[in-house]
């Protein structure tokens, strides 16, 4: 029998409920079920949306998955009996402990079998050795991005160490940086002096904010390739921090101050979606910096979330469906979250509106306020 670890403390317990809930199908209605979970387990929405990824790496939940690796149907299936090692994976535990690896170190590795699919076993014998021979360098050698550093020690693929979990790489004894898929680059606009700084979710957003001339008084952050999210994490901002890690500064306009210094403002505003994911990008970013606020552009996002012809429901064709939180979600209150932003959410339950649907005029003059309900 295969016993499971999870990355999230959460996930244990989240596995728990679920198979409480499910029928003996294991089917359960996504739109119903993960707002129960909030409640029932008294975790915040971001602590479910972790739990929930990590069950489905694990195999534990099967659904169809987004980007962000959330359900994206109607329906997600519960795995109700523990899983028994498949044959692919027996054989990579083979390679594992032939490389030299421990029971502890294999049951952390073990984890990787699902995305081996085609590979021999004289494959998996190099693979194995490689990551062992990965966890005995000197840490110069892994100062680098992780697509280097991992095209240069595993059987020549950039994507092996960005497919691993924390938990992987932390048996390995290898930073959690690693898994970066690519470099970080920040897209920023603004004057020397800014009044404000204002972080924006969407590239096309952004360029609507700087056609709209609001760049000529506030800094406008937005990120390239990666989420809003990630200016969040703790370890970006220490000395430590490589700089070959640190946030690429691309200057769309103006002259605005260093990123770090625009962060950590007393005037920054967040404004994304008007939906619940960028309530949560919200949520991650106020963990790193207290002080930031919502943007004034909701309040004119909140009288398009009421009009039927400027607003729209979460499903598949608005790219909204991994939200869905539509039944049951009268009996959900997420318990993290201060008035104003309770307000947005309440708002947005339902229906969603996309912040390039606000007009450059009214961009350009509320762009410069925190909201205040």
């Amino acid at each position: 029998m295969n016993v499971r670890r999870f990355e999230s403390d959460a996930s244990a317990a989240v596995l728990a409920e679920l198979r409480s809930m499910a029928p003996p199908s294991g089917k359960l209605r996504t739109s119903s079920c993960l707002p129960k979970l909030g409640n029932k387990l008294r975790l915040p929405s971001i602590a479910v949306d972790e739990a929930i990824r990590d069950l489905y790496r694990a195999g534990m939940l099967r659904y169809q998955a987004d980007g962000r690796e959330l359900p994206a149907s109607g329906h997600i299936f519960v795995v109700l009996e523990p899983v028994r090692a498949d044959p692919q994976e027996t054989a990579w535990l083979h390679a594992l402990d032939a490389a030299g690896f421990g029971q502890v170190e294999s049951g952390a590795l073990s984890a990787l079998a699902p995305v081996l699919g085609g590979l021999t076993p004289q494959d998996l014998a190099v693979l194995a050795r490689g990551l062992r021979q990965l966890s005995e360098v000197d840490q110069a050698e892994t100062d680098d991005a992780g697509f280097n550093v991992s095209a240069r020690h595993l059987m020549g693929s950039s994507k092996v160490l960005s497919r691993m979990s924390a938990r992987m790489l932390e048996t390995l004894g290898l930073p959690m940086r690693l898994r970066n898929s690519s470099p970080r680059y920040v897209i920023c606009a603004g004057p020397p002096e800014p009044v404000a700084t204002l972080l924006i979710e969407n590239p096309m957003a952004f360029e609507n904010a700087v056609s709209s001339g609001l760049s000529q008084e506030v800094a406008l952050i937005c990120t390239y390739g990666f989420g809003l999210s990630y200016l969040g994490q703790e370890w970006l901002h220490t000395n430590e921090t490589p700089e070959h890690d640190r946030p690429i500064l691309i200057v769309r306009g103006g002259s605005p101050p260093p990123i770090s210094e625009l962060l950590r403002g007393g005037r920054v505003f967040f404004w994304g979606d008007l939906d619940l994911a960028a309530i949560s990008i919200y949520k991650a970013l106020q963990r790193a910096f207290p002080g930031l606020r919502m943007s004034r552009i909701y309040e004119s996002m909140l009288s398009m979330v009421r009009d039927e012809d400027l607003s729209h429901p979460y499903c598949h064709l608005f790219d909204k469906s991994g939200q869905a939180r539509t039944e049951a979600v009268d009996n959900y209150e997420p318990l993290d979250l201060d008035p104003t932003c309770l307000a947005l959410w309440r708002a947005c339950k339902v229906r969603a509106v996309d912040q390039e649907a606000v007009p450059v005029s009214t961009i350009r003059a509320l762009g410069s306020y925190g909201l205040v309900l």
